[in-house]
Parts: C-alpha cells; structure tokens; sequence
C-alpha cells in the first residue's frame, strides 16, 4: 500500500462530500498524513453580475460560506488529530483541485459524489460533470479517489 503525507480532500459539505472525507481521515491517521481541505467557488461572473460592486459582494459572501463548510471539515480533522490545512479557491473545480494538489504536494485526491449523476454537478460545476471528473483524473499528478 503507497504511503500518503498529504491528502488533499475537495469538500462541499455534503453528505457524499462527508463520508468521503470520514474514510480520507481514517486513512490519513493511519497514514500520519496531513489534510488539505478544498472548497472551491465556482461561477460564472458575466452571467450573473451586473455591477463590480455587486461582485463583491457577492465573493465575499461566497467565501464567508466557503470557510464556514471548511469549518466543518477542520472540525472532523482535528477530532481525530489530523493536521489541516484550509484551502478557498475560486474558478473552475478541477483545475483548481488539480492545481491546489499540485502546490502543496499532496499525494492524494479525494473527493465524494452522489450516487446520481446529477449529484455531481453540486461538486465539479454544472453542464460538463463528466468532462470534468474525467479532466480531474487525467490531469491530476497524483491518484484521485471518487467514493460515493
């Protein structure tokens, strides 16, 4: 079995987000592993922001979420004693998993997704869900594990 220092977990709060986030802490406390926690805000800025003004507000606001999900997530880490990082980013969520990986040297993606292919759009985006697990996979520098 490979040996993993960093996990990156992409986390969205939800329920298949958290039970993969229970087995991704369970392996890096066997592991001695740190945990990076992901949550990226994903958008389309020219479709639904009328003003730059209005465009802060509304980032900061979506950030404020983000922090409070990966407050969650912090929560189960340091539970179990798992060291945490935190991560918010903004743009597309595979590039920015991959990217993020990539930056703190994790040998280890994880992420949940529903067991509906509509689930998925809540994570990776909506319109290219299967591109985009599919880019995230292939792209990715380390292995990538999708639990459901």
């Amino acid at each position: 079995m490979a040996t993993f220092k960093k996990i990156l977990i992409a986390y969205d709060g939800s329920q298949p987000c958290r039970r993969a986030a229970e087995q991704a802490l369970a392996l890096a406390v066997e592991q001695g592993a740190d945990v990076i926690g992901l949550k990226v805000i994903s958008f389309s800025f020219e479709t639904i922001v009328p003003s730059d003004n209005i465009w802060e507000n509304i980032v900061a606001d979506l950030k404020t979420k983000a922090n409070t999900i990966l407050d969650d997530l912090e929560a189960m880490a340091k539970e179990r004693g798992v060291t945490f990082i935190r991560d918010v980013r903004e743009g597309g969520a595979e590039n920015e998993i991959v990217l993020c990986a990539e930056e703190n040297g994790a040998d280890l993606i994880v992420l949940g997704i529903g067991s509906r292919a509509t689930r998925l759009g809540r994570f990776m985006g909506k319109g290219q869900q299967k591109l985009g697990l599919r880019t995230l996979v292939l792209e990715a520098s380390c292995p990538v594990m999708v639990l459901s």
